[in-house]
């Protein structure tokens, strides 16, 4: 065995053992977010989002709320620029808005396409991220506060519509500062959170699918 055939063997197995320690570090940091957002049982959080569209030169901004109240209870309220309501409760998805002004009803176990966007988006914003790693290479981008980028694998769902995903946690590490979603199309959207209350009893009129008045 010549020398430069060691020196080649000798780089493979040194890119493979910092290979496994890269992922094991992945595994590590997941874990242990998991295990800090394990006890969050309701949520109730602010947040601005911001969508560029790759035909159109302006952002637009949507503003509202998000409550989570495991195990079964998820609603999503837009307030500004027009008001859209949608609470997850099970399987069943009610949605409102102002302009129709009705109340539409799908059952998840009917729509393959929309349980998958509604799972994920659970797994997101509930901190489900271990479970990814089947779907995403996942890359630490950055540890305080901890970044992280989801890039989805091959043979996915996500893969011909999203280039990555970028999630930047609190300090605390105890709930997401923000989401960064790239679409292969070129369209982004940046989704802020602010004034994030954890563990607190959420209002019922949070779940009512057509907000008063």
């Amino acid at each position: 065995m010549n020398k430069i055939t060691m020196i080649l063997i000798a780089l493979c197995m040194s890119l493979l053992s910092l290979n496994g320690y890269a992922e094991q570090g992945v595994e590590d940091v997941l874990s242990r977010l998991e295990e800090k957002m394990a006890d969050i049982k309701t949520l109730e959080t602010s947040f601005v989002q911001e969508k560029e569209l790759a035909i159109f030169d302006r952002k637009i901004i949507l503003k509202g709320k998000i409550f989570l109240q495991k195990p079964n209870l998820f609603a999503w309220h837009t307030e500004e620029p027009t008001r859209y309501y949608m609470i997850i409760r099970d399987d069943i998805i009610s949605q409102w808005d102002e302009d129709i002004d009705q109340v539409q009803k799908i059952s998840m176990k009917d729509n393959p396409a929309f349980q998958s966007v509604v799972g994920q988006m659970r797994k997101w914003l509930s901190g489900i991220y271990t479970s990814l790693l089947v779907e995403y290479n996942i890359t630490v981008l950055k540890q305080n506060p901890v970044s992280l980028k989801f890039t989805p694998r091959e043979n996915t769902a996500a893969y011909n519509i999203i280039s990555y995903v970028r999630i930047v946690f609190r300090e605390d590490e105890r709930y997401l500062r923000e989401i960064y979603i790239k679409e292969k199309g070129g369209d982004t959207t940046l989704l802020r959170f602010t004034n994030t209350l954890l563990n607190i009893p959420i209002n019922v009129a949070a779940w009512e699918v057509k907000p008063r008045g």
